[in-house]
Parts: structure tokens; C-alpha cells; sequence
């Protein structure tokens, strides 16, 4: 009689269960049959497989207790951090508004700062436009009479005739005191700052010849109002 290997027989059938069993627990009933019959392999892996879960159920209730904490804790986080920012864009939105007021402010300040810069400019430059005003004034009069004066003076010699060379002296005198006199207006008038270089001097010739003749006085008196005009027309283009 011909026996056959011993096999134990698995009655109970489910397989969609088995399989189920398989995809969720990572175990077929193969492998735990395996194990029973002493199988090292079959045994090894179960083995493992139930230290494994062993250690894991110690380790639920810290492990569960952590991870609620930090659940728990980074909600709060969020929270608080949400918060902070609501209360930043809040506040920071405020702060820029100081910000940009701030800077409007200083720009208002700096303009004022230009504007009285500016003023004090335009006031110094008036009081020089004026103050070269007078000067050029004065100048221009002191031109004005001493040649008016040395055209007289020149006449003057032409009528004389022998005796002019007698007054020479006295008209130089005269002319060197209306110099005198002008250099002494101006440092009175301007101190240290006079312009004493603008005042013309004059200088009498110290004799007569035959060259005074009529013809010479009025050319002389031509050239004159020649001058003045040039005079007064630079004058007034500086003004």
C-alpha cells in the first residue's frame, strides 16, 4: 500500500478574505500554516514580524501622546503665528503710514529749507545789484563832472591864451583836490570795501602849445559825449 505525504487539510475557503488579509496585514495563510508546521523560514518572518508589532504596542501610548503634542502644538503655532501676522499687517500697514508721512514731512521741511535758501540768495543778490547800482552812479557822475570839467578847463585855455599856462597849475590843484575829495567820499561812504580804482584821476598837461585851436576842443568835446554815451549804455545793459 502506497501511503501519501501527511498534509493537514484547510477546509475553511474565504478567499477574498485571504486575499484581503494578505493586502492589509502583510500575511497569507500559507505563510502562519507554514510556520505551524515548522517551517524555519515561514517561522523567522512571523517571528519578526510579531517583535516587531510587540515593540510598536509599547511604544503606542508615548508615541501617540508625541504626536498629539505635536498636533497640538503646531496648531497652536499657527495660531499664534497668524495672529502675529494679522497684527503685523495691522500695525505695519499704520507704520508705513507713519513711514510716508514721515517722508512727506522731511521733504515739506527740506523744501522750506530750499525755499529760505533761496530767499536769502535772492536778498543778497538784490542788495549787490543795488549796491553796484550806486557804485556805478557815483562812478558815472564822477566821470561825468570831471570831464565836464576838463572840457571847461580846455575851453578855458583856448581863451586865456598866454595866461593859461599860469592856471594850469591852479586847475591841476583843483582837480587833484576833487580826486582827493571823491577817494574820501568813497572811503567814507563804503569803508574798506570802496572802490577807490573805479574813480578816475585826472592829469592836467603841464603847458600849452599851438595845438588848442577850436577845431581840437570840439573834436575833443565830440569824443567826449562819445565816451559817456558807450558809458551809460554799459550802465544800464548791467542794470
Amino acid at each position: 500500500m502506497t501511503y501519501q505525504n501527511p498534509k493537514i487539510k484547510i477546509h475553511v475557503a474565504a478567499p477574498d478574505v485571504t486575499r484581503a488579509s494578505q493586502t492589509i496585514f502583510g500575511l497569507d495563510t500559507e505563510t502562519i500554516i507554514k510556520a505551524m508546521m515548522g517551517d524555519e523560514e515561514a517561522t523567522t518572518h512571523l517571528a519578526d514580524y510579531a517583535n516587531m508589532t510587540t515593540k510598536a504596542r509599547r511604544n503606542i501610548k508615548p508615541v501617540l501622546k508625541q504626536a498629539f503634542s505635536i498636533y497640538d502644538g503646531t496648531k497652536d503655532i499657527n495660531q499664534a503665528v497668524l495672529y502675529l501676522l494679522k497684527s503685523a499687517a495691522k500695525n505695519g500697514g499704520q507704520i508705513v503710514q507713519m513711514k510716508g508721512q514721515g517722508l512727506v514731512l522731511n521733504k515739506q521741511w527740506m523744501n522750506f529749507l530750499e525755499q529760505q535758501k533761496q530767499k536769502v540768495t535772492n536778498d543778497l543778490t538784490e542788495v549787490d545789484v543795488k549796491h553796484a547800482q550806486q557804485m556805478n552812479l557815483l562812478t558815472a557822475q564822477h566821470q561825468v563832472n570831471l570831464r565836464l570839467g576838463e572840457i571847461t578847463y580846455r575851453d578855458k585855455l583856448t581863451k586865456m591864451g598866454n595866461s593859461a599856462q599860469q592856471k594850469l597849475a591852479a586847475m591841476q590843484s583843483q582837480a587833484d583836490k576833487e580826486y582827493e575829495a571823491a577817494r574820501l567820499a568813497a572811503i567814507q561812504r563804503d569803508g574798506s570795501q570802496a572802490n577807490l580804482g573805479a574813480i578816475p584821476q585826472r592829469t592836467l598837461p603841464s603847458s600849452v602849445g599851438g595845438g588848442f585851436n577850436l577845431s581840437g576842443i570840439t573834436g575833443a568835446i565830440g569824443g567826449f559825449f562819445r565816451g559817456v554815451g558807450n558809458f551809460f549804455g554799459r550802465l544800464i545793459r548791467s542794470l
